[in-house]
């Protein structure tokens, strides 16, 4: 798209009117939806996905704002955009201390979260928009 256009800019603008956990990820896949449903070449949809881990080992996917806020002192949060079709990560964001294995064991269960969101976005925007996305 860069060579197509060198010389353009493409703003988003997300507007949350409520946050109820997961602002980050949700922004990042509307983000990417705006862009097909301009008509926007892009190489891939971007899915993000929020979770929660608790020491003691509990993983929890898409957690609320107040379960996503819980102090990092009682683990770990991540935010992780991927690229589904093309099975790239774009951005991945870590908020608490964790081990590597853990860390790993969060980021698995992040990219199964963007996998599930990718396939309904997908269905959606099918219905919507009458096309298949990247």
């Amino acid at each position: 798209i860069l060579s197509k256009f060198p010389k353009s800019e493409v703003l988003i603008s997300i507007q949350m009117i409520q946050d109820d956990g997961g602002t980050l990820s949700l922004a990042m896949t509307a983000a990417s939806v705006a862009l097909i449903d301009a008509k926007i070449e892009i190489r891939d949809l971007v899915i993000g996905c929020t979770i929660r881990f608790y020491n003691g080992g509990r993983i929890l996917v898409d957690p609320t704002a107040e379960e996503e806020h819980t102090k990092t002192s009682e683990g770990a949060g991540f935010h992780l955009a991927v690229m589904p079709s093309l099975s790239q990560v774009t951005a991945l964001k870590q908020a608490g201390k964790i081990e590597q294995a853990q860390a790993r064991e969060c980021i698995e269960a992040c990219w199964e979260g963007c996998l599930r969101i990718a396939t309904a976005v997908k269905k959606l925007l099918e219905e919507t928009l009458g096309e298949q996305p990247g």
